[in-house]
């Protein structure tokens, strides 16, 4: 029985899945404006910390708004990239939780990254980032919604969703004193006419889970059939969230003042 492709994200296969997701989807778009409606209104530009920068491609987005860019990013493959993308960069090549940027971000993103690290230790990780922020700066982390089409089945196919709203809770539970926290829904889709497309998007979203494992490609491709099939095509949603993080307490420095 033939499975679905689990692939590593370093690999050619995984690139080409995301390259597709990219070619179909409004997601980076959507992303993109509403970070820019973000960045036009923050007081002070001066510090812009991409935390888990990958190879640079969302990094360069914002580069020039900022004096100095910060780009965090532990994988050296990705830092080859980030390298060629981001030239003008500060590049730190270490974890997050390893990380000590050289000066407070106006702007610290974190994009996307979540999915690779257990959710036990996203409070930590959120910790360490908050702790970076200027006086008046904020901490973006975008994450996929957990109701999306895409998490429904990952639902369905491993009993697994990227979910940010305990993380919101115990956050406010535990620093709602010093810190001002906030969650935002971004709507966007994938669509495309065929089928071929529509699959390899659906595949390359079953590889998220840390814990994913090789499912019938049959059963994956009937579920896509009856569920993201549309009038004229396949669409689906890949809606995001955005958590923004700011101190309370204005000039304080550290998580905790």
């Amino acid at each position: 029985m033939r499975m679905i492709e689990l692939y590593s994200s370093l690999s050619g296969d995984y690139q080409r899945a995301f390259q597709v997701f990219l070619d179909h989807t409004d997601q980076k778009a959507t992303a993109r404006a509403w970070l820019e409606r973000l960045v036009a209104g923050l007081p002070s530009r001066r510090v812009f910390v991409d935390a888990g920068a990958g190879n640079g491609k969302v990094t360069a987005w914002f580069t020039d708004a900022f004096e100095h860019t910060i780009a965090i990013e532990p994988n050296p493959h990705l830092r080859a990239d980030l390298a060629q993308h981001c030239p003008s960069v500060e590049v730190l090549p270490d974890t997050i939780l390893e990380a000590s940027p050289s000066q407070p971000g106006d702007l610290v993103l974190c994009s996307h990254v979540l999915y690779y690290i257990d959710g036990e230790a996203w409070m930590a990780h959120v910790e360490r980032m908050a702790s970076w922020l200027a006086a008046n700066g904020v901490l973006v982390v975008a994450i996929q919604n957990q109701d999306t089409d895409c998490m429904r089945m990952l639902d369905h196919f491993y009993g697994w969703r990227f979910d940010l709203r305990a993380l919101v809770t115990r956050l406010h539970a535990e620093h709602g004193q010093q810190l001002a926290v906030t969650l935002e829904t971004v709507p966007a889709h994938v669509t495309t006419q065929d089928f071929e497309r529509a699959y390899v998007v659906a595949e390359f979203m079953m590889n998220l889970p840390p814990s994913a494992y090789p499912v019938p490609r049959r059963d994956l491709e009937a579920y896509v059939q009856q569920t993201f099939r549309c009038d004229d095509g396949y669409r689906f949603s890949c809606h995001q969230d955005f958590l923004q993080i700011r101190r309370r307490l204005a000039g304080a420095h550290g998580l905790i003042s």
